[in-house]
């Protein structure tokens, strides 16, 4: 059984290994491969995009 503090990977993170793992010469097999392919397939035909966003409230002296 797992623990609660694993982390499950993203699919990102997963094409990015494989990506440095392919680059580095390792055998990824076929399924890692597909999985590269199926990637960059989707992220051409794609019509979102990636953006990170942050909000900061700022507190005044009279809103505490």
């Amino acid at each position: 059984m797992r623990s609660l503090e694993e982390k499950m990977a993203t699919i990102k993170e997963v094409y990015e290994l494989l990506k440095k793992k392919k680059a580095s010469g390792e055998k990824i097999g076929i399924l890692g491969q597909s999985f590269i392919e199926m990637f960059e397939e989707e992220k051409e035909i794609s019509n979102t995009k990636e953006v990170h966003v942050s909000f900061i409230k700022h507190k005044d002296k009279n809103n505490k």
